[in-house]
């Protein structure tokens, strides 16, 4: 069923026709034949209106006529009965019923044919009274598909404004917009219809005592848009001095078609008929009987017909009639309800129950149908953040997707199209209507507020009707008076091209500030109605899609780069992308195991759309440890040719904004990970800063050693130079401060950002650091090579007699040879090498002699961070169900792998486990004591040694996991490893190629806001602290850390008590017991 028709579901008018007292009833003579109706009398007024119902304007479009044009109604002899509703056009009638019966409209609907093209006259003037009343015509709302002049009554209106008011119909659904596209079926039939309705006003309302120079129309929904679509067509011209459209215009994108063949081949195939060619289809539907359309409408439901330029009605797209001000400038009212389509439009697209609340999925399922055409996933993405933020609440979703609605088809429509007619030097009067008849509200949720068409029962004055149609309660004197307003300000309207008159309101005319009136039981006038979101609309979306299209272009050193656009949740800022940046030369044949090589120039603009080839790496590990983080994203292809870096920058191309970048170092164990499993652009967005996220050659290719200049090692970390030194010449073109970069990294990230802050390589390119979970005095992460060097050569059949055949016999390993190798996937088989270049001296010595770069640190661990990830890759089977003491010492002999140092081992098992037989508690202390031994004790030496030599150090303990992947792990698990990168690169408003899988709390979202800002301080300043954050301690004398979680709080003195066992008790009892030995063994 087509959603559109059911948007424009007003088929509804104030009140319906109720035929006079049984007595002689007035008899007019018009061009074509003599007409006798009927005396119809209103509450609250002495006025005799004259009502003349079914009075043909046109021939009955059957046979011959079907899908033409319609043409000239034929004369008739004698004396014509007018005192009877006409048949209503071909639609769903039980659809139609219901609809009226939820509106509380209660009434006799006529019969259904395909003869319906008639009009009812209502006037207070007597035959042949030469009265010249306004005129207005009044077009009926329904999709295009529902509706009947019998559903409005207007003689009310009549009566209280001294005017005569015709009510017309038209064809619908498919016998009145069919098209083809073609000369077979050019469509459009209803809307020519309505001209013929309007040419026969011309002819023949001075019988009924009207002015044709005087003329209004108006309508509602589907109406309001035939209002608007008669103003921009060259057939109507003439035959109209104002008009109103009532929450309905042509701008509404969703009714408008460039391409109406899909539709008709739609509705045709579901006839029956032979689609093969436009000629057969029109043929055969010309064949249907009445029947067949009849079941056509009741299996479809309401059609979702559409508007096509058909050359003739329209001879050009709406747009472009409105932009070369093609129209009939006439004085022009539109407007809308505050809730227009708040509710009955929302009943129709969305599943009983919608209004407890809906999901972000539920909406992005419907955003197709509110664009005409085609329009791009991210497109709806874009509109839905506009309209919901970041929320997952399904009351906001809700409240924010009915407000969408609303804006997409009748507000912002309604608001470019009186922009478009005061352009043009036309008057425009803008509308609001913000009250809904106080028997309709109580059968409403109470979050609705005036919907669509609730302002018709007071444009035809409903209270005061005195007609067959039975609506249940009371008006409130207060609706009477609101009656009375509406109908005076159309009346006025009517007369004199503008709304004002004596005892109202005053109506400012529309201008440079959108004026408009709200209209209640008070009337207040306002200024730029939904002024966000039309500027959203109507400029901000626009671009977006036409810079989407174009992709910036940037010029770097090396060559020009076209990227793209992308948006994160909640923002507005446009975060420019440049994915897979070459910034060394391929590292492939002779430069296999040597330092990375300076990126090559390259001619024309380099696409820099799709994210680079991952290093060599187990490419199942990396994408089990994704989806163990509950993330969606496509893992690009390996190859050895991985040197590249993806950039995120707020900045457009050339701009001089001197912002901070922020380098991203991944984690992964020196063995896999990429730049395409993060997504720097919500850190971009949200802290106006230019992330960069890095690549490096990983396992054998990057960390490969025989120790000696053969093949020296480090190359991974050489490759992080290298990016560095790329982010120094050409960071500046992306609109970053090359003064101003920080270095961060998680894990092996982590302890990337340490070496580089040891290395005198990289002195000088960077100016902070940050280490998350990982430094440089983790244990195993600097070893000897050479065993590991000799063990992976042998089992590959190479000649180990010497480091030099070592080295070459690896260099001529194939690619298939290196992955091979990678999926044995043991974490830091391969590590860094004390190489004499990039790392000088060990660790421990440049640390103690303070030969390191002094540049504020923010260093810290998670509370929990052997938690699960590791040791479910580590620990022995069944290790989550309880350990023994065997277990443990076995696992950190792993580890710790000297056989000649166990003892040392059992020292810190002591320490941790004590006397325990319990296997829930020594599993849990071995947790923490794992913990401990690499990321804990290692960071707060790095802390204090970066301290004592000067340098700001900032310390943390992250104490929240993402509750979707702690509702997936056992309730002991606490904030595991690599739960912190969810909130520092705010996932929580991720909106491009990496996306989490589940929903996502508001207290998280707020944390994912707060850390990125602590990150983005210490990027600006070197300081985590700013504005509306809790203050974080500078680590000093007593161990100052923030904990991070929902809550931040300051602490001190983090893990004192096994840090000063692991630093001073145990190296001590180390000493002790070796003297012990060497005494015995003298």
């Amino acid at each position: 069923m087509g959603a559109l028709a059911l948007l424009l579901w007003t088929v509804t008018g104030a009140a319906l026709l109720e035929p006079a007292a049984a007595h002689d009833g007035p008899v007019v003579q018009t061009k074509l034949g003599a007409l006798k109706g009927e005396y119809v009398t209103v509450k609250g007024k002495d006025t005799v209106v004259h009502s003349y119902l079914g009075v043909p304007f046109a021939k009955s479009p059957v046979g011959p006529l079907r899908l033409a044009p319609p043409q000239p109604a034929e004369a008739w002899e004698g004396v014509r009965d007018a005192t009877q509703q006409p048949y209503i056009c071909i639609q769903h009638r039980t659809l139609l019923v219901g609809l009226l019966q939820h509106l509380l409209m209660n009434f006799e609907v006529p019969e259904m044919s395909e003869d319906c093209l008639y009009l009812n006259i209502y006037t207070p003037s007597k035959p042949g009274e030469d009265a010249k009343l306004p005129v207005m015509v009044w077009i009926h709302g329904g999709g295009l598909t529902l509706g009947s002049a019998s559903m409005q009554d207007g003689s009310v209106l009549a009566a209280y404004e001294d005017v005569v008011v015709v009510v017309i119909q038209y064809r619908l659904g498919l016998l009145g917009f069919f098209s083809t596209g073609d000369e077979h079926a050019p469509g459009n039939y209803g809307l020519l219809d309505q001209v013929a309705a309007l040419q026969w006003v011309q002819e023949n309302i001075h019988s009924f005592g009207g002015d044709p120079g005087a003329v209004t129309i108006f309508g509602e929904s589907a109406g309001g848009i035939s209002v608007s679509l008669q103003i921009l067509s060259p057939l109507s011209a003439g035959l109209f001095r104002s008009a109103i459209a009532e929450s309905g215009t042509a701008a509404m994108d969703a009714i408008m078609t460039d391409n109406p063949l899909p539709i008709a081949q739609h509705l045709a195939e579901m006839s029956g008929c032979d689609i093969s060619s436009t000629k057969k289809m029109v043929d055969c539907v010309m064949q249907l009987s009445e029947k067949d359309l009849q079941r056509v409408t009741e299996i479809e439901g309401l059609i979702s017909v559409k508007v096509p330029k058909d050359g003739r009605f329209l001879p050009k797209s709406v747009y472009e009639l409105l932009k070369n001000k093609q129209f009939n400038k006439v004085p022009l009212i539109t407007g809308v309800t505050d809730d227009d389509g708040g509710y009955g439009l929302i009943n129709f697209l969305l599943a009983p129950g919608w209004t407890d609340g809906i999901s972000r999925e539920q909406v992005m399922s419907k955003m197709p149908f509110f664009f005409s055409g085609p329009s791009e996933k991210w497109v709806h993405e874009v509109v839905l953040n506009e309209y919901v933020g970041t929320t997952d609440d399904p009351i906001k979703i809700r409240d924010g997707f009915r407000e969408m609605c609303g804006d997409l088809l009748f507000n912002i429509p309604g608001r470019k199209v009186a922009k478009y007619h005061k352009g043009s030097g036309a008057p425009v009067y803008l509308y609001e209507f913000q009250h809904t008849y106080n028997e309709i509200k109580k059968m409403r949720p109470s979050f609705v507020g005036s919907d669509h068409a609730d302002e018709i029962h007071f444009v035809f004055g409903s209270c005061f009707a005195n007609a067959h149609i039975k609506i249940p309660g009371q008006f409130t004197e207060k609706e009477n008076d609101l009656c009375r307003t509406v109908m005076a300000y159309w009346g006025n309207f009517a007369r004199t091209g503008s709304p004002n008159g004596p005892g109202l309101t005053p109506w400012p005319e529309y201008g440079t500030e959108a004026e408009y009136l709200g209209i209640g039981l008070e009337q207040k006038a306002g200024k730029n109605m939904k002024r966000k979101h039309y500027t959203f609309m109507t400029k901000t979306l626009p671009r977006l899609i036409r810079e989407k299209k174009e992709g910036p272009v940037v010029q770097t050193k090396l060559g020009a780069l076209k990227g793209e656009y992308v948006t994160a949740k909640g923002k507005d800022t446009v975060v420019h992308s440049y994915l897979g940046v070459p910034f060394a030369k391929s590292p492939v044949g002779p430069l296999r195991l040597v330092p990375p090589q300076t990126a090559e120039v390259w001619e024309g603009v380099r696409g820099a759309t799709q994210q680079p080839h991952m290093c060599i790496q187990n490419r199942q590990l990396l994408a089990d440890l994704i989806a163990n983080f509950t993330l969606r994203a496509e893992l690009p292809e390996m190859s050895e040719d991985c040197l590249y870096l993806n950039i995120y920058t707020p900045a457009k191309p050339g701009e001089d904004a001197n912002l901070p970048v922020m380098v991203w170092i991944h984690g992964g164990g020196l063995s896999i990970g990429s730049a395409s499993i993060y997504d720097g652009s919500i850190l971009s967005a949200y802290q106006n800063v230019v992330v960069v996220l890095i690549q490096y050659r990983l396992g054998l290719l990057g960390f490969f050693s025989t120790g000696d200049e053969h093949a020296p090692g480090n190359y991974g970390l050489l490759d992080q130079v290298a990016a560095l030194q790329w982010v120094q010449e050409n960071i500046h073109s992306f609109g970053g401060d090359p003064g101003s970069v920080t270095i961060f990294g998680e894990s092996a990230g982590g302890a990337s950002v340490s070496f580089l802050l040891l290395s005198p390589l990289s002195a000088g390119l960077f100016h902070r650091a940050v280490a998350q979970s990982g430094c440089a005095t983790m244990p195993g992460i600097v070893l000897d090579p050479l065993p590991v060097a000799q063990q992976v050569a042998n089992a590959s059949g190479c000649d180990i007699s010497s480091t030099q055949k070592i080295a070459e016999c690896i260099k001529q390993w194939s690619t298939e040879d290196m992955i091979t190798l990678s999926k044995e996937h043991l974490m830091l088989r391969f590590v860094v090498t004390e190489d004499k270049v990039f790392l000088p001296k060990p660790v421990e010595e440049l640390l103690q002699k303070q030969e390191f770069s002094k540049v504020p640190l923010l260093t810290g661990i998670n509370d929990d961070e052997f938690g699960w990830m590791m040791p479910s890759f580590t620990g022995p089977p069944g290790w989550a169900d309880g350990m023994d003491r065997e277990q443990v010492l076995s696992s950190v002999a792993a580890f710790m792998p000297d056989v000649k140092k166990q003892w040392i081992n059992e020292l810190i098992a002591d320490e941790y486990l004590g006397s325990s037989a319990d296997l829930i508690k020594i599993r849990d202390s071995y947790k923490e004591m794992m913990a401990d031994i690499i990321f804990n004790i290692p960071a707060l030496k790095l802390a204090k040694f970066h301290k004592a030599a000067g340098a700001p150090v900032y310390l943390y303990q992250f104490q929240q996991p993402p509750s979707f992947i702690q509702a997936k792990r056992p309730s002991f698990v606490r904030t595991d490893h690599g739960d912190d990168l969810f909130f520092v690169f705010g996932f929580c408003f991720a909106n491009a190629h990496v996306k989490t899988l589940a929903s996502v709390t508001e207290k998280e979202k707020e944390l994912c806001r707060t850390v990125m800002a602590y990150w983005g301080n210490f990027a600006r300043t070197g300081s985590p602290n700013g504005p509306d954050l809790r203050p974080w301690p500078e680590y000093g004398a007593e161990a100052e850390y923030l904990g991070i979680g929902l809550e931040q709080k300051p602490g001190r003195n983090l893990k004192a008590k096994r840090y000063i066992f692991m630093t001073e008790t145990l190296p001590e009892l180390v000493r002790s017991a070796q003297e012990k030995r060497e005494r015995s063994e003298l």
